[in-house]
């Protein structure tokens, strides 16, 4: 394919399908004044694709010295994850006053995510390297941070000092007090700390990375001499990796499931035809590959990322490998879900992604056989597929794809596995039961809404930029916008938690409402997909209609944006009593006069407020 016709087809094509297309060019080496006219075309913001605006991340960077080079890579990036970035780079030396001026272009790209490399050319500068010098650089790099959080609620990712070739001391530089390479480390481990401390502001690690990307001239290369372009452009590759997986999370495209195969990729050998005992599995090379790799899938586990189990097998000898071989890092019980049969994994994934109320663009699959690799890249182009067949490579791809990196991690996190489990102890007891309204009463279901509290936002920003299924505007936000919301006195900010006799949830819904005289208006409303069908949603609104009414608000007022996902909430207002008002662009408002029917809290629910803090 031709890159005219391949910019033809991104443009009028939505989906994933055109997308996977391009990436396969890239793969294959597509000529640089191709790319370069790829790149072109993924930053212009006349882009007719019907999911342009979903996919689209405004990005503003700026540095003392010049980031031109990161401006196509990073397009190629962002296409890499399925999203169009538009970008804005400050002009040459333009930093301070641009993130310091509200009125700047800078700020008014309305970025969602805004890079900062002003230690970019430190090391062109002659600054001593003294303790007093690590300190004040440190000062100064945060002053930038904290001058642009005076205005940009948004995320914020401050890129480190990354390590020079030149020591002036040779191989005595590590004798010296403050040697260059423990003056980095110092600085840097001083900014990690700051980010540690303040919300929505990220480290994008250019030391870090410098050592992954090979680059044989980190910081003496040509482009610094010859384009005034202090990083190298290896390194900016990487960089433009990272930056993409933060606008990935940061927009709700991080990935939640991972389909593994079982033969040559938990194991080494076929089951079927070596038995349990003769799978490899050893401390020795091979079989030590697939323990760590194992160790890196429950590592993600532990992140969060949903496992499903995808193997063509006889189930009973999978599963036996799993209970006769000690060097099993992964256990039954590690698994959401699975598929262990002989249809073909197309079909597989497609009832995995339904068990487990996820669309398939949050899958994941690892498999080493080629032949389904291709057949599910061609039919459901939405999976993100690890492109190797060798364990090894598979190991470095899981380990480096960033595919499932989100901006927080929560206890909700810890407790996704769990909760599939009980939903399938559910459909147990559903299955032995003849009336809905009892079965649905034996869960023992209680709802909590809470309103304005502060322990709850890392997870309330978490389930924003991650929730796309009932979700009726997917607006995203990080969490110091959020907590922005929870201190302003025109808006209240609501979440709700979940429990029944078989699992506590957690935190699993948000509503953001703006208060505007007599009327809450509704600007977000999102619940997450593991409890939907037993009337949560319901009494989440009406717990927050409660608390209207009782705060003296006599309308409320809901808000739906149509999105390629949320299909499935397009009739919610209707069905709790709201009727429908007038639109303006994409959206449309429903309003409800207050107080709420009594029936709108589903009668099997136990509902608790708890009281909301006073906001002044």
């Amino acid at each position: 394919m031709n890159v005219h016709t391949l910019l033809q087809q991104l443009e009028t094509e939505p989906g994933w399908r055109s997308l996977r297309a391009a990436q396969k060019a890239l793969r294959e080496k597509l000529a640089r004044p191709d790319r370069l006219l790829l790149a072109k075309f993924l930053q212009a913001e006349a882009n007719r694709r019907a999911d342009f605006k979903d996919r689209s991340v405004r990005v503003s960077l700026a540095s003392d010295a010049s980031l031109d080079n990161f401006m196509d890579p990073l397009a190629l990036r962002l296409l890499e994850r399925g999203l169009f970035g538009i970008q804005y780079h400050a002009p040459f030396g333009q930093m301070a006053m641009e993130i310091r001026n509200p009125s700047s272009d800078f700020l008014a790209h309305q970025p969602e995510v805004a890079v900062l490399a002003p230690l970019a050319a430190f090391w062109q500068k002659d600054i001593p390297t003294t303790a007093e010098s690590v300190t004040q650089t440190s000062e100064e790099t945060w002053a930038h941070v904290s001058a642009l959080r005076n205005h940009f609620p948004g995320l914020i990712l401050l890129q480190n000092l990354y390590p020079t070739e030149r020591r002036p001391q040779g191989i005595l530089d590590s004798k010296s007090h403050w040697g260059r390479a423990d003056f980095a480390r110092a600085v840097n481990l001083q900014l990690s700390q700051r980010c540690r401390e303040t919300s929505g502001v990220f480290i994008l690690d250019a030391e870090y990375l410098a050592g992954q990307c090979g680059a044989s001239w980190p910081g003496l290369h040509k482009q610094q001499f010859m384009g005034s372009r202090p990083v190298a452009d290896d390194l900016v590759s990487q960089l433009a990796v990272e930056i993409a997986a933060f606008c990935a999370a940061r927009k709700g495209f991080a990935r939640k499931c991972l389909a593994v195969d079982f033969d040559n990729t938990l194991w080494g050998g076929v089951v079927g035809e070596d038995g349990v005992a003769g799978v490899q599995l050893a401390s020795g090379f091979p079989g030590n590959i697939h323990v760590e790799l194992q160790r890196e899938i429950r590592a993600l586990k532990a992140r969060g990322v949903t496992l499903a189990a995808l193997s063509k097998n006889n189930e009973a000898d999978a599963w036996e490998v799993f209970q006769q071989r000690p060097e099993m890092v992964l256990q039954r019980a590690d698994f959401g879900a699975h598929r262990i049969n002989w249809q073909d994994k197309a079909a597989n994934l497609r009832e995995l992604a339904t068990e487990l109320n996820l669309g398939l663009e949050a899958f994941v699959l690892l498999d080493d056989n080629p032949v389904e690799r291709e057949l599910i890249a061609e039919v459901l182009p939405e999976v993100e597929i690890c492109p190797a067949s060798d364990p090894m490579e598979m190991l470095r791809w899981l380990a480096t794809c960033r595919c499932f990196d989100t901006l927080a991690i929560t206890r909700e996190d810890a407790l996704r596995t769990q909760s599939y489990a009980a939903a399938e102890a559910r459909s147990q007891r559903a299955a032995q039961s003849d009336n809905l309204e009892q079965y649905l009463l034996s869960l023992e279901t209680c709802v909590e809404v809470g309103c304005d509290t502060l322990p709850q936002i890392a997870r309330m920003a978490q389930l924003t930029q991650k929730t796309n299924q009932f979700n009726l505007t997917t607006r995203r936000y990080t969490e110091s916008e959020i907590s922005n919301l929870v201190q302003d006195r025109n808006w209240r900010v609501f979440w709700c938690s979940c429990r029944d006799r078989f699992a506590d949830e957690g935190v699993i819904g948000v509503a953001l409402v703006k208060i505007a005289g007599d009327e809450y208006q509704l600007d977000t409303f999102l619940l997450s997909c593991r409890v939907l069908g037993r009337g949560v949603e319901k009494a989440f609104l009406g717990g927050i209609c409660q608390y209207a009414h009782h705060s003296g608000a006599r309308q409320m007022r809901g808000e739906f944006i149509p999105s390629a996902k949320n299909a499935q909430t397009e009739k919610f207002y209707e069905a709790c009593g709201f009727t429908a008002a007038a639109a303006a662009g994409d959206s449309r408002f429903w309003r409800l006069a207050l107080p709420a029917a009594a029936d709108l809290i589903p009668q099997w629910i136990a509902l608790q407020n708890a009281p909301a803090p006073n906001k002044l």
